[in-house]
């Protein structure tokens, strides 16, 4: 049994799936001219996109996970737990396992050839694409981390989706939001946040790299419940589009807060451990005031269900894992013929968009057969007849 709220697809959820990870194009287009250290970067930076990048970095993958939160509830629904696990493997991942043998070695071997550790040929360089782990070997994950720890979490966590699907899981929640709403105690959700930064990040490794990356399990998993908890209740979702402005305020000034005290400017701040429990507080406040305030604003203004959104919704996902590699191919083109770094970006946030588009309509959308590749789900009848019959009968 679900609430009503994820008896079916929500236009703000949806809209901010989408408007999230469209993010990730302008981010991953701009990181080899942000001063910061990526698969390729270019020798001139721009301080204002490195700072408008930080700005993002404090809730542009809370936003996702807690988004993706509300989206496993969605997706769980009625089914059994055997039947969900099923549909997870299939949706997340086989289109890891696909990532990472078909998507990501190009972003490798260009980084290579970029650094100057290969030479040769892509096809030469392929017998090699899967000796080691990067980034001293070759085998990666790249930008699909997100995958591996959306699926390993949601794995984990199970339990705790199936309890707030229960009948005295909904009355529990339902009341602790009506409470939270009343008396706004849905601001201690960012005492896990501050808890993880201060406790966990020390003793983590291998960031995005799953094993011993203890903060990222227990940060981005307590947003994935976080995004089932405040999208299943009503009454905190009305109180957080009441508060949108308020919530936007605290986030300006938390964030102001932190550069004036920890960031300045620096391309690699580092924290001092006696600042540690006031930059881990600060930090997860920010955080949370960021999203309290855009989901309050999703909940007020995009509650549309346009044609562009319910296509955009199919797309999204098969879009992010495109994406980067395209974003690495034009990346690497544009810093061998030394383009400056505003056109450089520019033209790298455009060739992604519709280098990334003519792959997904070109090569994914239509084929039924590639498809499940991406986690998209298979062809409705009413789309195959729309379809070229040679298509349809694939």
């Amino acid at each position: 049994m679900t609430t009503p709220l994820f008896a079916a697809r929500r236009a703000d959820l949806d809209w901010l799936r989408v408007l999230a990870f469209s993010l990730l194009i302008f981010y991953h287009a701009g990181m080899a001219w942000s001063g910061w250290n990526w698969h390729l970067t270019s020798a001139e930076s721009m301080d204002w996109l490195r700072e408008a990048m930080r700005f993002l970095n404090r809730w542009r993958m809370p936003l996702i996970f807690l988004v993706s939160g509300a989206a496993v509830m969605l997706a769980l629904g009625a089914r059994t737990p055997g039947a969900f696990i099923v549909d997870r493997l299939k949706r997340l991942l086989l289109p890891l396992a696909f990532g990472m043998l078909v998507l990501v070695p190009p972003q490798v071997y260009l980084e290579r050839l970029h650094r100057g550790r290969y030479t040769g040929s892509f096809l030469q360089w392929l017998p090699q694409a899967f000796d080691g782990t990067y980034p001293f070997g070759n085998t990666s994950w790249h930008h699909l981390w997100f995958v591996a720890y959306v699926l390993v979490l949601t794995l984990v966590l199970l339990p705790g989706f199936l309890w707030a699907r229960s009948v005295s899981g909904q009355a529990a929640l339902a009341a602790a939001g009506r409470v939270a709403a009343r008396r706004g105690l849905h601001w201690v959700m960012a005492l896990p946040l501050a808890a993880a930064i201060l406790w966990l990040a020390p003793i983590s490794h291998n960031t995005n790299g799953l094993i011993g990356d203890w903060y990222g399990l227990g940060y981005y998993g307590a947003l994935l419940l976080y995004g089932a908890f405040l999208f299943g209740s009503p009454d905190l979702l009305m109180a957080l589009q009441r508060q949108r402005w308020l919530s936007l305020a605290m986030g300006v000034a938390a964030y102001a807060a932190l550069y004036a005290v920890f960031f300045r400017g620096e391309v690699r701040p580092a924290v001092a451990p006696e600042l540690r429990p006031a930059y881990a507080l600060l930090s997860a406040v920010n955080t949370m005031a960021w999203l309290l305030a855009i989901i309050g604003c999703a909940h007020r203004y995009l509650t549309r269900r346009s044609v562009f959104l319910t296509e955009a919704t199919e797309a999204v996902y098969p879009f992010y894992l495109i994406h980067q590699t395209v974003t690495v191919i034009v990346v690497y083109g544009l810093l061998t013929v030394g383009v400056t770094p505003w056109v450089g970006f520019v033209l790298a946030v455009l060739a992604t968009f519709l280098g990334t588009w003519l792959v997904y309509a070109g090569l994914v959308r239509p084929w039924r057969w590639v498809r499940p590749l991406f986690g998209m789900k298979p062809l409705v009848p009413s789309r195959l007849g729309a379809m070229p019959r040679r298509m349809a009968r694939l």
